[in-house]
């Protein structure tokens, strides 16, 4: 089996490694979203995470539709990423019925992508302003972290802080591509 997904997964790229830093972006892009993603699953599992408003997502099926979904686009997104430094990123491997062993041009991954991480940081600018307004008492925004202590607060930072850095991640990671993918 471990064989097998190793050959699925075995493609010819335009020979270029990637920088060693666009490699380190691109497994950071999988990586940074894991402990937001574990702090979601474990608040929808009953743990108490110190979330005010965690009886909301796990007691109706919408919000905890929301929240699985929200995981799943994270997870996927941040495995595509991994195509900006993999050679399946650059060639279809020849398995795929029809596109097989065909190039990726270099303009999609790096349109949608882009566009992608220019709404992550439309998103997470918003978020951050929310959290320093309401944390300084100028606004009155709702911030996730309301009625948690110190411990759960704290929590919440190291779950969250790695994630508001996936966009920069993604930044990094999509140059990476675009200067090894440049004719």
């Amino acid at each position: 089996m471990r064989s097998g997904i190793r050959s699925l997964l075995k493609v010819e790229g335009t020979g270029r490694p990637p920088p060693r830093w666009a490699r380190a972006a691109g497994w950071a892009c999988l990586l940074l979203p894991l402990p937001s993603v574990l702090w979601r699953l474990a608040m929808l599992a009953g743990v108490d995470v110190g979330f005010a408003d965690a009886e909301l997502f796990r007691g109706q099926p919408g919000p905890t539709m929301y929240v699985l979904g929200l995981n799943a686009v994270e997870l996927v997104v941040g495995g595509l990423c991994l195509g900006l430094i993999m050679p399946w990123g650059e060639r279809l491997p020849r398995r795929v019925p029809g596109l097989g062993g065909r190039a990726i041009p270099r303009t999609v991954p790096l349109a949608i992508g882009g566009a992608g991480n220019v709404a992550m940081y439309a998103i997470f600018g918003s978020l951050l302003a929310s959290f320093v307004g309401s944390w300084t008492g100028a606004t009155e925004a709702w911030t996730p972290d309301r009625g948690m202590d110190g411990a759960e607060r704290a929590m919440l930072a190291v779950c969250y802080v790695p994630f508001m850095l996936w966009p920069v991640a993604i930044t990094l990671a999509l140059v990476g591509y675009g200067m090894r993918r440049r004719s």
